[in-house]
C-alpha cells in the first residue's frame, strides 16, 4: 500500500499498548491494517499488514460487496440530506462504516481470529490509492473481564458502553486521522502529551454517553465539573458524597428535597457546598445539566434499565462513576483510569494458602472477610495473621492488649481498628490481641516514600521467618500484603510460550513474531526454570547469528559479502533464586 506501512502499524501497536497500560488495563493489543482499492493498476485489491501474519490468510475478497449489501438494506441508505455535497459525504461515511463492520465480522468468525475481539476504525485514503482501515485485536477473555453497559445505540444516538470502549474508539479515530495526512505517514505520530489528552477525551466521551443513557441528550459538562468540585475544599475539608445522574421522571428515583432554584453543574462553589448534604443514602439529583435537589434510588430499580448512575467524590481530586455499585471509571486529579479493586480476593487467598499450607478454603474465606473489613478503615490499620499467635500475643505484652480468642465480625473489627496498633489473629481468623505495637529491627528493607505503619510492618515481617502474613491498610488508601507473593501460573502455559519462541525460529524467521514471544517471556521471567532459560538463550543466539549472516544480494566492491546487521546486545535469561514450585497452580 505504501512503503512505511510496517512502521505505522508497529507504532500504532506500541501506542495502543501504552494507552491501555496507562489506564490500568494491560491487554497485549495487536495492530493491523486492511486496505481496499478499486484501481485496476494495482496488483492486489485487498492488502493486509502484516502480510505474513496468520490473519492475512483470512479471505476478505467479498468484504466490499457484503458491505454494499448491508448498506442498501439499512435505514441509513434511505436518509436524505438537503445539500448534495453533504448527502454524498455522509453516505460515503455510512458505506465506510459498514465496510469496517464487515471486516470486523470476517476476522472474528475466522479460525485465525478465534479468542480475539476486533475493533476496526474508519478508513483513510493513503497516497490516493488504498482506503486503509486501522484494526486492533485484543484477547476476548481479557476484554470481557471488565464491566460494561449493554447497549451501543440509544434511539438515534451512538453511545459507548464503557471507558475502555471509548478509549479504543479514540485510538482508532486518531489512527484514521494520521493515515489521512496529505503525505503518507511514516509512523503513528502520537506524542506522550497527546496520549494523555486522548485518555481524557475518552473519559469525557464515556461520561457523555452515560448522560444519554440516563435520558439527557445534550452535551454535558459533567467531567470538567466533577474535576473542579472534587478538588474544591469546603471549610478546609475534602469532599465526599455524590451525584445521582438520572431523569426527574425516572419512576425509581425518590426525591426527598427539591431546590426552588436548581444549581448548574458548572457553578463549582455552589455545587461543592450542596455536596455536603449528600450521604450514602441520599445523593444530589442531577439531570446532566443541573442539580435539582436530594434523592435516593429505590430498591425497585432494575440494573438492566441502565438509566441511573452514581458519581461519587472519594477524596480531594478523586471521583468515581458507577452503575449498580459497579465502578466504571475513576478520575484522580484529572487522570482517568479503570477502577481497580483495593484488594483482590483470589490473590489474598492464594497468598494465605501458600504462607499457611495447613488451612483450607473456608479459613481462607474468613481471612478474606477480615481483610475486606479492615480495608474499609479510613485512618489505616494492620491485620497480622500469625502461625504461633498465642506465643506471639504473650511475647508482645505490654505493647498489646491480649483478648480471649474469638472470631470478629465486621462491626467489632471496625471498633478494634479505631485504636493504634495491629490486630493479631491466627490462620483461622481467630483474634488473640488488639492494639499491637510491632517490633523488629532495621534490615535495609522498606520504602522511604511510605509511612511509619508500612515500614514497621516490613521490619516486623522480616524477623518472623515466614510465620506470618501482614495486611497493611494505609491512610492514603493503599493496601499491601507481606509477603506479596507473585501470582501463581500454570506450568504448561509458561512452557507453551517457550515452545512458541523456539518454533518461530525457522530458516527465514519473522523477527516481529520472535520478539513478540520474547516480550511475553520477559513478563514471565520469574517463573522460568534453568532448563527453559538455556533454551530461550540458545534460540536468541541463533536469531542473532541469522541476523548478522551475510546477505548474498548485498555486496561491497572492496569487502565482498556484507552482513545484514551488526550484533545486537541483549541480556540472557537466568532463573530467579526466589522461584519455587509453589508458584505453579498445579502445585496446590
Amino acid at each position: 500500500m505504501w512503503g512505511f506501512q510496517p512502521h505505522f502499524r508497529k507504532g500504532m501497536e506500541r501506542v495502543a499498548r501504552d494507552l491501555f497500560e496507562q489506564i490500568g488495563f494491560g491487554l497485549g493489543a495487536r495492530a493491523f491494517l486492511v486496505g481496499f482499492t478499486d484501481d485496476p493498476d494495482q496488483a492486489f485489491p485487498v492488502c493486509f499488514e502484516p502480510e505474513h501474519d496468520p490473519l492475512a490468510a483470512v479471505d476478505l475478497s467479498s468484504v466490499v460487496a457484503d458491505a454494499r449489501r448491508r448498506y442498501e438494506e439499512s435505514d441509513e441508505s434511505r436518509m436524505l440530506y438537503g445539500s448534495r455535497r453533504h448527502h454524498e459525504r455522509i453516505h460515503r461515511g455510512y458505506l465506510d462504516s459498514f465496510r469496517a463492520e464487515t471486516v470486523r465480522d470476517a476476522l472474528a468468525r475466522s479460525p485465525e481470529g478465534a479468542g480475539l475481539t476486533f475493533f476496526v476504525g474508519s478508513s483513510a485514503l493513503v497516497d490516493g490509492t488504498y482506503a486503509v482501515h486501522p484494526v486492533v485485536a485484543v484477547p476476548t477473555t481479557r476484554w470481557e473481564s471488565k464491566p460494561a453497559l449493554s447497549r451501543v445505540r440509544i434511539d438515534r444516538y451512538t453511545v459507548v458502553p464503557s471507558f475502555q470502549d471509548s478509549l479504543m474508539r479514540e485510538l482508532l479515530s486518531a489512527a484514521t486521522a494520521d493515515l489521512g495526512r496529505s503525505t503518507p505517514p511514516e509512523d503513528f505520530s502520537i506524542r506522550w502529551s497527546d496520549r494523555s489528552e486522548l485518555i481524557r477525551k475518552a473519559a469525557r466521551a464515556f461520561v457523555q454517553s452515560v448522560s444519554v443513557f440516563s435520558g439527557y441528550e445534550f452535551p454535558s459538562e459533567l467531567t470538567v465539573a466533577l474535576d473542579e468540585i472534587s478538588a474544591q475544599p469546603y471549610e478546609g475539608r475534602s469532599g465526599s458524597g455524590g451525584l445521582l445522574l438520572a431523569s426527574e421522571a425516572n419512576p425509581h428515583v425518590e426525591p426527598v428535597l427539591e431546590f426552588v432554584k436548581p444549581i448548574r453543574v458548572s457553578e463549582t462553589r455552589s455545587m461543592r457546598k450542596a455536596l455536603e448534604m449528600a450521604d450514602p443514602q441520599h445523593h444530589l439529583l442531577c439531570d446532566g445539566e443541573k442539580v435539582v435537589g436530594l434523592a435516593r434510588l429505590r430498591d425497585t430499580y432494575e440494573p438492566a434499565d441502565e438509566n441511573a448512575f452514581a458519581f461519587n467524590v472519594m477524596s480531594r481530586g478523586v471521583w468515581e462513576l458507577s452503575h449498580d455499585q459497579v465502578p466504571l471509571l475513576r478520575v484522580s486529579n484529572t487522570r482517568p483510569s479503570l477502577p481497580q479493586p483495593r484488594l483482590d480476593a483470589q490473590h489474598l487467598k492464594s497468598v494465605a494458602r501458600r504462607v499457611f499450607p495447613e488451612i483450607g478454603e473456608s479459613e481462607a474465606d474468613v481471612l478474606w472477610g477480615l481483610a475486606e473489613s479492615a480495608s474499609a478503615a479510613s485512618h489505616g490499620t494492620m491485620l497480622v495473621v500469625h502461625r504461633n499467635v498465642s506465643e506471639e500475643a504473650t511475647r508482645l505484652i505490654p505493647q498489646a492488649q491480649q483478648v480471649r480468642p474469638q472470631l470478629l465480625d465486621s462491626k467489632v473489627l471496625a471498633a478494634v481498628t479505631s485504636i493504634d496498633g495491629a490486630v493479631l489473629v491466627d490462620p483461622t481468623g481467630t483474634c488473640h490481641a488488639v492494639g499491637v505495637i510491632l517490633d523488629g529491627h532495621a534490615s535495609g528493607k522498606g520504602d522511604s516514600s511510605r509511612g511509619a505503619r508500612f515500614n514497621s510492618a516490613v521490619r516486623y515481617h522480616d524477623t518472623q521467618s515466614g510465620q506470618c502474613l501482614v495486611i497493611i491498610v494505609s491512610e492514603d488508601g493503599m493496601i499491601n500484603l507481606l509477603p506479596n507473593l507473585r501470582r501463581q501460573v500454570a506450568r504448561d502455559s509458561v512452557e507453551s510460550v517457550v515452545r512458541q519462541l523456539e518454533e518461530s525460529l525457522t530458516d527465514d524467521p519473522d523477527y516481529e513474531v520472535f520478539f513478540r514471544h520474547w516480550e511475553h517471556l520477559e513478563s514471565l521471567a520469574f517463573y522460568l526454570t534453568a532448563e527453559q532459560c538455556d533454551r530461550i538463550n540458545t534460540a536468541r543466539t541463533r536469531l542473532e547469528e541469522h541476523r548478522a549472516r551475510p546477505d548474498p544480494d548485498d555486496r561491497d566492491s572492496n569487502e565482498g559479502l556484507v552482513g545484514r546487521i551488526t550484533h545486537v546486545g541483549w541480556t540472557p535469561f537466568a532463573p530467579d533464586p526466589e522461584m519455587n514450585a509453589s508458584y505453579f497452580l498445579d502445585a496446590e
